[in-house]
């Protein structure tokens, strides 16, 4: 009678693009029709699924967007199923039906075709569970499993502004093949923020945030990114296992000051391969011997680095919080801070002190700004 039909990845991806398939131009499209939302749907690595997709839009089969998401405050990148891509789903769907497959059900794996499985659990399950198939095997119970998030000290998402072509970015690299991403800024500027706010987005993914205290030991970074790693996959018994997770994303935040053994670490974890991504906050300031990525790393793509500059006026205004500011005057408070999110927001908030121990300044030009801030026509 033949071997247990396999469907490509394309195919089941197309499966899966069906579900959300309508006539009615969507205001927010569903998580699901992302890139995340299709990897942890099809179960596949993130990573490959941009090679899917360029195929399938490449065929006219599927169209890529740039759109809202349910759930999500900014435009993502979505995927939906053109009319090309609803016709060619059809025709595997009629592939499907007639075909036999390994399912496993009831703790127990057995041979059905599509309409066996349709007549099961519906047309919309059995789709879904066959779009989720591994290893040529189809579990017609299995719920997706809900992501592991390990988010102890991560801080809270306060006033947040701007900083949309940035978090594009790290969608970009959570969606290409590099492994790590080094977000670069001065004290003040907001990387921690930045990686706050984007993994707040991630719904699909394992999340593991990191927060890196001076002098912190290797053997604790080591320990801390195994253990997340027995909870997402069950068992790691080495690093390289645990840098190997399909839909995960560790944050390493505020990398300064490190411990010589943790910065072997890191350079352990650069040369490593493996699926998992990493977001590392640092200081631009760094010291040289510490530098935890090399010139290789980046022109092999491996690494990524994104440099953050001053909020743009848009959201420099946003954050300093008078609408009502004369325009001149906001220039100069926006030349002398440099659109830097810590010093509007201690200026919003009037902190004097604050603006003296977290800026580079002096009483006088602290007072000064301060009565800037609240100058109106």
């Amino acid at each position: 009678m033949g071997e247990p039909s396999q469907l490509s990845v394309n195919d089941r991806v197309l499966l899966h693009l069906s579900r959300f398939a309508t006539d009615i131009p969507l205001e927010a499209h569903p998580a699901e029709a992302t890139q995340a939302g299709i990897a942890a749907a099809v179960n596949i690595s993130r990573t490959h699924v941009p090679r899917a997709v360029k195929n399938l839009i490449r065929d006219g089969a599927v169209e890529e967007l740039r759109a809202r998401v349910e759930g999500h405050e900014r435009r993502m990148s979505v995927y939906a199923l053109t009319a090309e891509g609803l016709r060619r789903t059809e025709q595997v769907w009629k592939a499907v039906l007639e075909s036999r497959f390994s399912v496993l059900s009831g703790g127990k794996t057995v041979l059905m075709t599509g309409k066996d499985m349709e007549a099961l659990v519906g047309k919309k399950r059995a789709s879904a569970a066959i779009a989720r198939m591994k290893d040529g095997v189809v579990a017609v119970e299995e719920r997706r499993r809900t992501p592991v998030l390990e988010l102890a000290g991560a801080p809270e998402v306060g006033m947040f502004y701007g900083r949309d072509a940035e978090l594009k970015t790290i969608d970009e690299f959570m969606d290409s093949e590099s492994k790590v991403m080094v977000i670069l800024a001065n004290k003040g500027y907001g990387a921690t923020a930045l990686a706050r706010r984007f993994i707040q987005e991630q719904d699909e993914t394992d999340l593991l945030w990191v927060a890196l205290r001076p002098g912190i030991r290797g053997e604790e970074l080591r320990a801390k990114v195994l253990a997340f790693a027995g909870k997402v996959a069950g068992h790691a018994a080495t690093l390289q296992e645990a840098l190997d997770l399909p839909n995960a994303l560790i944050v390493f935040d505020d990398f300064f000051s490190t411990s010589e053994d943790a910065v072997e670490f890191f350079t352990t974890m650069m040369e490593s391969g493996g699926s998992t991504k990493v977001l590392v906050t640092a200081r631009e300031e760094m010291p040289a011997y510490e530098w935890i990525y090399h010139k290789k790393h980046v022109d092999s793509g491996v690494v990524r680095v994104l440099k953050l500059r001053g909020l743009d006026e848009q959201s420099a205004r946003k954050l300093l919080g008078n609408d009502l500011i004369e325009p001149e005057t906001f220039k100069r408070i926006l030349r002398m801070t440099r659109g830097q999110p810590l010093a509007l927001r201690l200026l919003r908030e009037g902190d004097f002190s604050g603006l003296k121990d977290n800026s580079v300044f002096t009483s006088e030009e602290a007072r000064y700004l301060l009565l800037l801030k609240d100058k109106s026509p």
